[in-house]
């Protein structure tokens, strides 16, 4: 049986993008942000006539003029099932690590959190400096800005921690599925990390999940580098890690070349 956060991860984003699902595959879209993959991917449930779930989910993205990728999600193939189908298909797989971390205890009295304004925006659209930060976040385009703004229509919150000027320089998403609350995509301006504006964003979030009317029984979080999971354990998450993969359609090889060797 799933857990809480693990049917937060198979069915949240159904709130707010478009999406198709058989019992074989299901697959994600958002015709108004196609350069975000957080908003255009698959999930490979089954191997069983994996060769028409590949055929439909191409399908799905070819007017959109996006490539697909397939995610690895609670309800996914695994890659050992699934990579030499992908690959034979033309795809190529990335692997990584990341550690999926559950707020179990109390907040380390040793943390540094810095005493700074702290705000908790649940209204789109995103503007003026919080757009800004977002689009830093997502290297200076704007496909990070329009998911955000989706998931705050359909519920979702941002944390924002400003400095001294009143400029946002961090922030971090929370979004709740049934009685799981997860924390996503933690981002510190450059030049203001390691002073606590993280700490402060994440407490925030935390400070609105953890109300007794919310009821949740998982607050969670996925944390890739070293730095977040060392911030996340003094904040209380404790995690466990988790191997998951992506399989990207690679481009058709243009007529008269040929591929690298």
């Amino acid at each position: 049986m799933a857990t809480p956060s693990e049917k937060h991860e198979i069915h949240c984003a159904k709130r707010y993008l478009e999406y198709t699902e058989t019992p074989f595959y299901r697959a994600f879209r958002d015709r108004d942000n196609p350069e975000s993959e957080d908003s255009n991917y698959a999930v490979l449930k089954r191997m069983e006539d994996a060769e028409e779930s590949l055929w439909e989910v191409e399908k799905y993205y070819k007017d959109m003029g996006i490539a697909p990728v397939f995610y690895s999600k609670p309800d996914s193939v695994t890659l050992e099932e699934s990579r030499k189908f992908f690959e034979d298909h033309g795809y190529t797989i990335t692997t990584f690590v990341t550690q999926r971390m559950m707020h179990l205890t109390r907040t380390s009295p040793g943390i540094r959190i810095h005493a700074c304004p702290v705000k908790l925006k649940s209204e789109p659209p995103l503007t003026s400096g919080e757009a800004q930060l977002v689009a830093e976040y997502c290297g200076e385009r704007d496909y990070g800005i329009k998911r955000i703004n989706k998931q705050l229509a359909a519920g979702g919150r941002i944390s924002f921690a400003y400095n001294h000027a009143e400029i946002p320089v961090s922030f971090c998403v929370g979004e709740e599925y049934g009685g799981a609350f997860c924390v996503s995509d933690l981002f510190t301006s450059k030049k203001f990390r390691r002073q606590g504006y993280g700490a402060a964003a994440i407490l925030m979030m935390l400070s609105y999940a953890k109300k007794p009317e919310r009821g949740y029984t998982d607050i969670y979080l996925q944390a890739a580098s070293d730095d977040a999971v060392r911030l996340c354990e003094r904040l209380g998450f404790r995690g466990t890690p988790v191997e998951e993969y992506r399989a990207h359609k690679l481009p058709p090889v243009p007529q008269g070349e040929h591929p690298a060797e």
